[in-house]
């Protein structure tokens, strides 16, 4: 219901993104149905593929301050001195959420609810994916060039 009423807001009337969802077919139905509703055409559902392993070692390697919460990556972006936050000397903590075991259950739920709408989308025409190895500037404009 929140997507619903989210659409009918003015400033979705040239276009919007939706992040994360639908997770499920319930879902991409329900989206459906009400973007038939307003007469607003579903132009295109982006997959950023990357293999599990990249997804764990990116999420579970994140760090937050607990002092100002900047946050840092233990690979790819490193404190100078290890779980200290270069920007404030605070403390940097792993969130649970990013703990190896959750990422790996996420990812099943993930396989289990939502790769199912990768062919709901791709026998509609609309799956555009694309791969999410490499800088984000990059991803970027993979990402931008499939949409347009």
């Amino acid at each position: 219901e929140m997507v619903a009423d989210r659409l009918t807001h003015e400033d979705t009337r040239n276009g919007f993104l939706l992040d994360g969802y639908p997770r499920n077919i319930g879902q991409a139905d329900f989206l459906k149905e009400n973007l038939e509703k307003f007469g607003t055409p579903l132009d295109a559902v982006l997959e950023f593929k990357l293999e599990n392993a990249e997804i764990i070692k990116r999420l579970s390697g994140r760090r937050v301050c607990r002092g100002c919460g900047a946050t840092s990556h233990v690979i790819f972006d490193a404190p100078k001195v290890e779980d200290v936050c270069d920007s404030c000397g605070g403390e940097l903590y792993q969130r649970p959420d990013d703990a190896e075991s959750v990422i790996a259950n996420r990812l099943a739920v993930y396989a289990e609810q939502t790769e199912p709408i990768i062919s709901y989308y791709q026998s509609a025409g609309l799956l555009k994916s694309i791969s999410a190895i490499g800088e984000v500037s990059d991803i970027a404009a993979r990402a931008i060039a499939a949409i347009k």
